[in-house]
């Protein structure tokens, strides 16, 4: 297996995933209410200080324990509703791409069984995620040239880490019910098995939606150029059209996830994919054995 044939299998993985997102449209109603969630979770977190409340602040003016103590709880709580969302849209993927045909609530279901593996991982996943923000928070903040260009190296050297690490998580949560230790051990495992197909079907979804995006500024510019006083009819059509697509992006991501792990733990194609034009004789490792 040449590295052409998997940069080229990880594109071809990337159309087809968002192609199931059209056979699936209610994966798109998953992202959308995990947005509204995380939005109305954002929106709690800000009111105690919006509000004035004395015990947001110390004397000084500075964030006071109890109040970080707050935010810390909100974002945990933010990290929650995006891992049971991705969970949802993993688990009807599966059933897709295996040859079912799932139904709304499926996604919902298999998320609510795992729901205490959610938990868990959505406050692993949260803390490890604010750590980062704050070394990199921290980075930006130096006044020391070279110890923010350090702070910022380990930032990223840190995220990358952790997303390979972390690449196959939820199908392990999700679909094979193991625990957040053993789930780590085989994301990591299954990762290294399909690094190629994994990175390039995230850059191809990416690409792929790009040119709607472009065309959507380019239209939503016309018409607020040309309406006058109804501009405002251009802005709403802009933004409505570019949150379509980012609910396309992602809910594809997830898809893609759900399509590599079947592909990298059997090593063959998900049979979805397979009719879709993606043959067996495209395919390349080996099944990754997982302890």
């Amino acid at each position: 297996m040449g590295f052409f044939d998997t940069i080229k299998r990880g594109w071809k993985m990337s159309k087809l995933s968002m192609s199931v997102v059209k056979k699936d449209p209610e994966l798109m109603v998953y992202v959308f209410l995990m947005g509204f969630l995380s939005l109305g979770a954002m929106i709690a977190m800000a009111v105690p200080e919006l509000l004035g409340q004395s015990w947001t602040k110390t004397e000084d003016g500075k964030m006071s324990p109890a109040y970080m103590a707050f935010v810390f709880l909100g974002y945990m709580g933010i990290s929650i509703i995006v891992t049971f969302w991705n969970s949802a849209i993993v688990a009807n993927a599966h059933i897709r791409l295996t040859g079912g045909d799932p139904k709304f609530m499926d996604g919902i279901s298999a998320a609510m069984k795992r729901f205490h593996l959610i938990v868990i991982w959505g406050v692993i996943a949260g803390t490890v995620g604010l750590l980062l923000k704050m070394l990199n928070a921290a980075a930006k903040d130096s006044k020391h040239g070279g110890a923010q260009a350090v702070a910022m190296i380990l930032n990223i050297i840190g995220a990358a880490i952790w997303w390979m690490m972390t690449f196959f998580i939820i199908p392990h949560l999700i679909i094979e019910g193991k625990g957040v230790k053993e789930s780590l051990k085989s994301s990591k495992n299954m990762f290294f098995k399909t690094w190629g197909e994994n990175v390039t079907s995230g850059i191809g979804i990416g690409l792929i939606a790009s040119l709607p995006i472009l065309l959507i500024v380019i239209i939503s510019a016309g018409m607020m150029a040309t309406l006058g006083e109804l501009w405002w009819i251009g802005l709403i059509f802009g933004g409505l059209g570019i949150a379509i697509v980012i609910m396309w992006i992602s809910a594809a991501e997830q898809v893609a996830v759900a399509a590599l792990y079947l592909y990298s733990k059997t090593g063959e194609m998900p049979k979805l994919y397979q009719e879709m034009g993606m043959t067996t004789y495209q395919m390349g490792p080996a099944p990754v054995k997982l302890n």
